[in-house]
């Protein structure tokens, strides 16, 4: 391995001043520090990153945790904002798993690795593994879950559906079904959202219009909307949980002879480009990606950099309704 030592003898100068031009704090005229660098990249030196993080505390290394499989396009926009924004600020991603573990000891894993920070995408958010994570000093940011004292950057999924309501009953529906997702925060206040709207508007909605389904699940989804269409009273448009399970049920439905928007209107949610790319275009609320991702790292780097002065957020981020064809 080379060391500075190495580098000085051949560059004729002291181990200070080689370090002092590695880390660009030489006074060393251009030349001589061009000189210096260029040696040690033709010897084959590396920083010994251990110790500048034994030295500093500062790995420059955020950490990720998605449980769920890499199969979603609103969580790739998402991976591919953070990732951005990571490069921006100087910062490398890793995913954190669970170990072997039911639970998931992520603060360990988290610790032994020095990570700077974590981002917690998609989790058990129950679960002791990602509390203990949420609620210890290393800086976490919460995303699309709310726990109380710490950093969460959240859509705004009250809003998102009162705007879905409010469009589709301007195009005069008013017997509106809405299939959830899995139990959780997010489907918590999608449907509290539903419901507050439709007492405001005066609709209507009965028991069995409300169906507590999955996300990401076509075939859950086209299941849902054909028993919503068996019964004697049937919705005239369909809430799904997500554009993809959307997309699924339109095309299983179009197979069986039933048309979009003519026999049923749907509606999705996320705005993933593929939902703009078939015909009839899906009418969707789409997630503002960018600006979570924005939020995410305003946070964590404010936890970082000063610890002592942060004070824990909960931020919310609004996304916009996309008039398609399917309504």
């Amino acid at each position: 391995m080379v060391r500075l030592k190495d580098i000085a003898e051949v560059c004729g100068v002291s181990v200070a001043t080689v370090s002092r031009a590695l880390n660009g704090l030489t006074s060393e005229s251009r030349e001589r520090t061009a000189f210096i660098v260029q040696t040690a990249k033709d010897m084959g030196y590396y920083p010994n990153t251990t110790a500048k993080v034994l030295k500093t505390s500062k790995t420059n290394n955020i950490g990720i945790i998605y449980e769920d499989r890499m199969n979603h396009e609103y969580f790739s926009s998402l991976f591919d904002e953070l990732r951005l924004e990571a490069e921006r600020n100087g910062y490398d991603l890793t995913f954190i798993g669970r170990g072997g573990s039911s639970e998931g000891n992520y603060y360990e894993h988290a610790r032994q690795r020095s990570l700077d920070g974590v981002i917690v995408v998609q989790a058990d958010f129950e679960s002791a593994g990602i509390i203990r994570l949420a609620t210890s000093s290393i800086p976490t940011v919460i995303v699309d879950h709310v726990y109380d004292g710490v950093d969460c950057v959240t859509s705004d999924n009250r809003k998102s559906m009162e705007q879905i309501v409010r469009h589709v009953y301007a195009r005069g529906h008013r017997r509106i079904a809405f299939i959830q997702g899995e139990k959780g925060a997010v489907s918590r206040e999608r449907l509290a959202g539903f419901y507050k709207i439709c007492a405001e508007l005066g609709i209507r909605v009965p028991v069995d219009y409300v169906c507590e389904g999955h996300f990401h699940n076509p075939a859950d989804c086209v299941k849902f909307i054909q028993g919503l269409l068996q019964q004697k009273e049937k919705p005239t448009c369909v809430l799904c949980p997500d554009d993809y399970s959307c997309l699924g049920a339109l095309w299983l439905l179009d197979a069986q002879g039933i048309k979009v928007p003519q026999d049923i209107s749907l509606v999705g949610f996320d705005g993933i480009m593929l939902s703009q790319m078939i015909a009839p275009r899906l009418t969707t609320y789409c997630q503002d990606t960018q600006r979570i991702a924005r939020e995410v790292f305003s946070l964590l780097i404010d936890s970082i950099e000063y610890p002592d002065n942060h004070i824990p957020k909960q931020v919310t981020v609004t996304g916009k309704l996309i008039e398609g064809e399917t309504v």
